[in-house]
């Protein structure tokens, strides 16, 4: 049937130890099972549903499954993602800033540097001076003598830089092996603002690709690392030293494995875990009940070949308690000690004000920087429980009625 033709089924590379593959219709990307598929597949050859559900029903024999038990399996699993579906938000806040056209003019030039025998050198240079940089300078992290108001603004102009530099890197390596990429776009995910790229296109793509273009942003950067490292050896610069040091901590960032950054995909990928934090929790959810006596359905760790399950069940023990230790201690500290040494700073602020005196420019960082950090964590939590709210308020809606 035509209307199921709009389904393309295309296998995905997973570690799992049955096939799986990606349904993508309307720009959204689901996984399935072969079940599901097959079933997909009599949907689209067959001339109406009924000859469909008949076809299927035949191949696995009488009895096995009912004509109606394949009507509500249809209705329940495929019919769902004809249907327009609602825009699945990463971020609490985003919008695009350029257009998927604008960033082709320069992705379109620049898939050439994915080639293995352009990357890895570049990639082993890149690491070789890191450490070279880390290992013989001088009052590495000195800052308080040096750094000013116009260091700061430096700082910021290149991180913005080297961000839109990063985002170009994954918009690069989707052309360079054939997928189409989105817009770049500025966002708010949980308390950190990020710059993003749509990528989604590359479930298409094979897992060692994949992690190719997770890493693509941050191998981009490497030649911005490069290129500070030569001027900082020239001229031993303390604004480049800044500049490298701030590269890193975005590297640090980016990669770490915890929040949906550029290291989360990686570490799906690398494990072939689609949906990674989901089948993390899925797994000490299906402990917990067994702990507690209750069945609960295999979760999909069970289900993925043996390497490959002890990634996963070391990357749900860990990420779990990570994810803890931000919510239940770094916020909660921060907050603590915003209440307990705010007040002080915004005194001596006023005090220096009133004297007309400039205040100190680790004054003005440390309270600029502390509202900041409050605001996100704000606006996250408002857009936390914002969803929970219009849920309790529809629900006490249809009671009343």
């Amino acid at each position: 049937m035509e209307l199921y033709r709009q389904i393309s089924i295309k296998p995905l590379s997973t570690s799992g130890e049955e096939a799986r593959y990606l349904l993508s219709c309307g720009g959204h990307h689901y996984e399935a099972n072969g079940l599901v598929v097959e079933l997909l597949r009599s949907l689209q050859e067959e001339p109406d549903r009924e000859a469909a559900i008949a076809r299927f029903v035949r191949g696995h024999g009488a009895g096995r499954y009912t004509p109606e038990q394949v009507a509500e399996a249809v209705g329940r699993t495929i019919d769902p993602l004809l249907e327009e579906q609602e825009e699945r938000k990463t971020f609490l806040y985003q919008r695009e800033l350029l257009s998927a056209e604008a960033v082709d003019r320069f992705s379109d030039r620049l898939g050439f540097l994915f080639r293995l025998p352009v990357m890895l050198p570049v990639l082993a240079l890149g690491v070789a001076a890191d450490v070279w940089f880390f290992a013989t300078t001088a009052d590495l992290l000195e800052f308080d003598n040096y750094m000013n108001l116009y260091t700061a603004v430096g700082l910021l102009l290149f991180m913005l830089l080297s961000s839109f530099i990063h985002e170009l890197g994954h918009a690069s390596a989707c052309k360079h092996f054939g997928v189409r990429h989105g817009g770049v776009g500025f966002g708010l995910y949980l308390n950190f603002p990020v710059l993003y790229t749509d990528v989604s296109e590359v479930w298409a793509l094979g897992r060692g690709q994949r992690c190719v273009v997770n890493v693509a942003g941050v191998y981009f950067q490497v030649y911005c690392l490069l290129a500070l490292l030569c001027v900082y050896a020239a001229t031993g610069n303390d604004l480049v030293r800044y500049l490298v040091l701030a590269l890193n901590l975005g590297f640090l960032m980016t990669l770490n494995p915890f929040f949906k950054f550029d290291g989360y995909w990686l570490a799906s990928d690398l494990l072939g875990v689609p949906n990674l934090r989901q089948r993390s929790r899925e797994w000490l959810g299906y402990v917990w009940k067994r702990l507690r006596g209750r069945t609960s359905p295999k979760p999909y760790l069970l289900t993925v070949r043996r390497a490959e399950r002890y990634g996963l069940l070391v990357y749900s023990v860990v990420v779990n308690v990570f994810m803890g230790y931000y919510f239940l201690w770094v916020i909660p500290k921060f907050l603590f000690d915003f209440v307990k040494s705010f007040p002080d700073e915004v005194e001596s602020l006023i005090i220096y004000l009133s004297n007309g005196v400039t205040p100190p420019f680790a004054l003005l960082r440390n309270i600029g920087s502390q509202l900041l950090f409050l605001a996100l964590i704000a606006f996250m939590a408002v857009n936390l429980v914002r969803p929970w709210v219009r849920k309790k308020r529809s629900s006490k809606s249809t009671r009343n009625t």
